[in-house]
């Protein structure tokens, strides 16, 4: 007995100091997952591929638990309550990789493109969410860790000939078309709202949940990250009744300004984001290629020429240590750690970016007119590669050759380029990554490389039209569509639906979503789907028609 009360005893100050005096305590940890996958990693391409999938960029600590990350067996058994109404007895029957699919994480049992040489990698957790238990060196204090990484938005489910998604078998790389990182913060804290001040029925979840769970993490969590919990959901539900001061996004879409912005305090204090503007997530292909990053081409290297051409004899490690600096710096807001912590983990983000000059999309499974590619491959080359890229003669798998870097108005909604002001760019230039980054409001939006469009929906920036079909025919596109665990359609390439007769794009009657769904009204702030209009007025139906073709290639 004496034994177990200096045990407590010592795990209390372990915890005091550790949350009372800060960072000298700090707990931190490394994904699980990618420490697993570390003695078989020999080729860059190896670690590369690896670091993308499960590295956590330092973002698993007792910082980042006070911005992005969550303790992972509160956050899990307080949404499995949530999902039972309270009920203990059917906590333990949660089917953890379903609750966290209907928010868009994939929990596959493969990841298609993964080397072959490679051992398989841990997927018992939701990709996208790394873990790690943090361990004190000396004192009995412990914590599992969860965080985002790439993979959460840059991970697609697979798609059959048919367009049906295949929810076992993921694409590294690819855009996740349905994570949904608002429905998720809601869900958060609405179940830590209703079940985080109720400690010991949410402790007895945890001990449901996970069994194997050590004293030292459960009495760390009922002593030290309950209460920090609770007091923070208390101050939020005062302040401004939500876990962010921002929406975090749409099925597919993310807010990375609006976080940015929260993480370098130029959201004021108790107050909501009215207006925000989102990105739709793209492919990853060939966007080594840019000379900037962001829709809005607001971050580059110092020194880069934004718009002068990319050519192959570009592509040295010069170009990809400096593009990896831009990269790493996209840890601050997506993973909340520090400009500090960002830097150091530059070196991951130079492999991440190797890998992706390696790095191609799914092959487009569905039926291509082969008799229509020769005409839309003229017919890309003549209207379309002065802004997106010039790709070689093949008509297998064309890679690019070389890219404009062009940046400029076509006439798309201006939301996200008006609320990407000077602001934002002063306080990135000011910090410390002002010596990886020249950041700049640009005014203008840039033209992305098309690598692995046809998996892309919805399009344009804000994700505002469904198929590349709606896309070249201005006066047709939906004025409302579903997203959200969608299938695609193979002859439009986009979201499958039909015409509602009122102007909107609805599910087919045969369809259910692998996770939750979202209207999108393209009337609303942000998600105008005009512009980009007379690039297509000026082609004939067939010669759409055979782009439309051509462009399945890529």
């Amino acid at each position: 007995m004496k034994r177990i009360a200096f045990a407590v005893l010592l795990l209390l100050c372990g915890v005091a100091a550790l949350f009372l005096f800060g960072k000298p305590f700090d707990l931190r940890t490394s994904s699980t997952a990618l420490a697993s996958l570390e003695p078989a990693l020999q080729s860059e391409r190896d670690r590369g591929i690896a670091t993308f999938g499960f590295g956590d960029f330092g973002a698993l600590s007792t910082d980042t638990l006070r911005t992005s990350a969550v303790p992972w067996k509160l956050a899990v058994a307080a949404l499995a309550l949530h999902q039972t109404q309270g009920d203990l007895n059917a906590v333990g029957e949660v089917d953890v990789s379903a609750l966290f699919r209907t928010f868009g994480f994939h929990s596959p049992k493969e990841i298609a493109n993964w080397p072959s040489g490679l051992p398989k990698p841990d997927l018992t957790k939701p990709l996208g969410l790394n873990t790690g238990v943090a361990r004190h060196e000396f004192l009995p204090t412990a914590v599992t860790i969860a965080n985002t990484g790439c993979a959460a938005c840059h991970a697609s489910v697979t798609y059959r000939a048919d367009g049906t998604p295949d929810t076992e078998r993921i694409w590294l790389g690819m855009p996740n078309g349905s994570i949904n990182l608002e429905a998720y913060a809601s869900a958060l804290f609405s179940a830590f709202k209703t079940y985080g001040h109720d400690s010991g029925r949410l402790l007895s979840a945890v001990q449901r949940l996970f069994p194997e769970t050590s004293w030292a993490e459960r009495q760390t969590l009922r002593f030290a990250i309950l209460p920090l919990l609770q007091k923070e959901i208390t101050e939020r539900e005062k302040d401004f009744d939500r876990l962010l001061p921002f929406s975090a996004g749409l099925p597919g879409a993310t807010n990375g300004l609006d976080a940015l912005k929260n993480q370098l305090d130029l959201i004021p204090n108790g107050t909501v984001v009215e207006k925000s503007a989102f990105n739709s997530v793209p492919d990853l292909g060939e966007r080594h290629w840019r000379r900037s990053f962001l829709n809005t081409a607001v971050y580059a290297p110092p020194g880069s020429d934004l718009q002068s051409e990319t050519r192959p004899e570009h592509l040295d490690n010069t170009h990809l240590k400096e593009m990896a600096s831009v990269v790493a710096y996209f840890t601050v807001p997506s993973m909340g750690v520090t400009a500090e912590v960002a830097e150091a983990h530059i070196e991951d983000a130079e492999v991440v970016l190797k890998w992706l000059t390696t790095y191609r999309p799914q092959p487009f499974p569905g039926q291509i007119d082969r008799t229509q590619l020769n005409l839309g491959q003229s017919v890309y080359a003549a209207n379309c590669s002065r802004c997106h890229g010039v790709y070689n003669s093949s008509l297998e798998t064309p890679e690019l050759v070389s890219f404009p870097n062009w940046l400029g108005d076509v006439g798309t909604d201006r939301g996200l380029m008006e609320l990407t002001d000077q602001s934002v760019a002063d306080a990135v230039n000011a910090g410390r990554f002002g010596r990886y980054i020249s950041a700049k409001s640009t005014g203008a939006y840039a033209a992305p490389p098309l690598t692995g469009i046809w998996a892309s929906a919805p399009y344009l920036h804000n994700g505002s039209v469904p198929t590349l079909w709606h896309l070249m025919r201005p006066d047709r596109r939906p004025l409302k569509f579903v997203v959200g665990g969608h299938s695609l359609d193979m002859e439009k390439v986009g979201i499958r639906g039909r015409a509602d007769g009122a102007g909107g794009w609805v599910p087919q009657a045969d369809h259910s979503p692998w996770a939750l769904t979202e209207e999108i009204d393209v009337n609303a702030y942000g998600l105008g789907n005009q512009g980009h209009e007379s690039e297509f007025d000026i082609l004939s139906e067939d010669e759409k028609d055979a782009l439309l073709e051509y462009l399945k290639l890529l």
